[in-house]
């Protein structure tokens, strides 16, 4: 069991997987930028934010992280915890992580390496989560902290953010069932000019 000599065969299976990934970068025309041996940075423009990747091996696993992509806002409270909680519940493949200071929001996704090998599948499926699923929360987060700027946190709930849109939505049928005053007018009437 000679230590060392173990030390350069992984550091090796490290570069050959982050050439893999590199191949599979370039096959698919995404420009990225090598920050380490071991470690590449791109950026991915979704609908609602332009994401900085981070992407290394770490433990036998490749790691694809998008770090701080929400920054100096508290995240220490109830609505935000329980709503990244519900999206973690609901999709395994994505962690978030709050920094130390509480301030700074991360995603990560990881992927287990087996036999320090990764198919292009495997690795369009783990970056494609990420990224859909950063750009897909990014909206209800800001909803949330800003929605607790203006009422009291007490009265804001995960389940009401998402409740409150299908509500809104079927009071906006019921109200153009209901209220026929506000129809539009037909071409046989005229319209009545205010001054």
């Amino acid at each position: 069991m000679n230590m060392v000599s173990d030390q350069p065969e992984s550091e090796n299976s490290t570069r050959e997987i982050i050439a893999l990934v590199k191949t599979y970068l370039d096959a698919a025309e995404i420009r990225y930028h090598d920050i380490a041996d071991d470690a590449i940075e791109l950026y991915m423009q979704g609908h609602n934010l332009t994401m900085h990747v981070v992407i290394y091996v770490h433990n036998s696993h490749l790691i694809l992280r998008i770090p701080g992509f929400i920054r100096n806002i508290e995240l220490y409270r109830s609505d935000i915890m329980q709503f990244l909680m519900q999206v973690m519940n609901d999709i395994l493949d994505i962690r978030f992580e709050i920094g130390k200071d509480g301030k700074s929001l991360s995603a990560c996704c990881q992927h287990i390496l087996e036999d320090t090998m990764i198919s292009r599948r495997q690795f369009d499926l783990a970056f494609m989560v990420l990224i859909h699923i950063v750009d897909d929360t990014y909206p209800h987060l800001m909803k949330l902290i800003y929605r607790a700027d203006t009422t009291a946190p007490e009265s804001s709930t995960v389940a009401g953010d998402f409740a409150e849109e299908h509500e809104a939505a079927g009071r906006d049928e019921e109200e153009t069932d209901e209220n026929e005053d506000f129809t539009p007018a037909k071409d046989s009437e005229q319209t009545r000019k205010i001054n």
